[in-house]
């Protein structure tokens, strides 16, 4: 887990303007906003489970959980 990630999570803010991208096998990325700290949370749907990968601090962060080039936004 990264070090900069604040315990406990108390504040996750999604940042509606933004919006979601979602990629192939159920994989979504969504700019929040978790205690003041803008960063993307990378999610994985299976079935009716969402399964948190990681949270990036930036896109290239993104890039090595995901293929950048697949991701459509929503």
């Amino acid at each position: 887990m990264p070090g900069w990630l604040p315990r406990p999570y108390l504040t996750v803010r999604s940042l509606d303007s933004m919006g979601v991208w979602r990629g192939p096998d159920g994989i979504e990325v969504e700019a929040i906003v978790l205690n003041d700290l803008p960063c993307l949370r990378v999610t994985r749907r299976i079935g009716e489970r969402r399964v948190l990968l990681a949270y990036c601090m930036d896109v290239r962060e993104v890039g090595e959980h995901v293929d950048l080039a697949e991701l459509v936004a929503t």
